[in-house]
């Protein structure tokens, strides 16, 4: 085997957790993010497809190209797809301007503070 496969077969399993992890911390702004924390599901999905892939690869030891054409169709699969599985974005939606870290992933209305300022802030615990 070389060693990207075996690097992809040891490392996809903390992409996948990192995701879910990303997952768990939306819960907290449940009313703000249901796409997002349905975007982090379906790209969830996508790792443990892609995870799956490799490991069948080496598992019966099938030639290491293989993993292009593979890769290539998760990667796809997500591009089709990708109002539902990339709605993060960088800049507010109504005025352009630069959003922070928690609007890019915890809150749908991907706008700054400035143009929506309705959006309350979760519950401190």
């Amino acid at each position: 085997m070389h060693p990207i496969t075996l690097f992809l077969q040891k490392n996809l399993f903390y992409l996948l957790l990192a995701v879910l992890a990303l997952n768990l911390f939306q819960r907290r702004y449940q009313k703000a993010s249901e796409r997002k924390r349905l975007a982090t599901l379906y790209l969830a999905m996508l790792v443990l497809a892609w995870m799956i892939l490799v490991i069948v690869v080496v598992a019966f030891h099938w030639p290491d190209w293989l993993l292009i054409p593979f890769t290539l169709a998760v990667a796809s699969v997500g591009v089709i797809f990708r109002r539902h599985t990339f709605p993060f974005r960088l800049r507010c939606a109504r005025c352009g301007g630069s959003l922070d870290s928690k609007r890019i992933l915890f809150y749908d209305s991907n706008a700054c503070e400035r143009c929506d300022p309705q959006q309350e802030p979760p519950p401190r615990l």
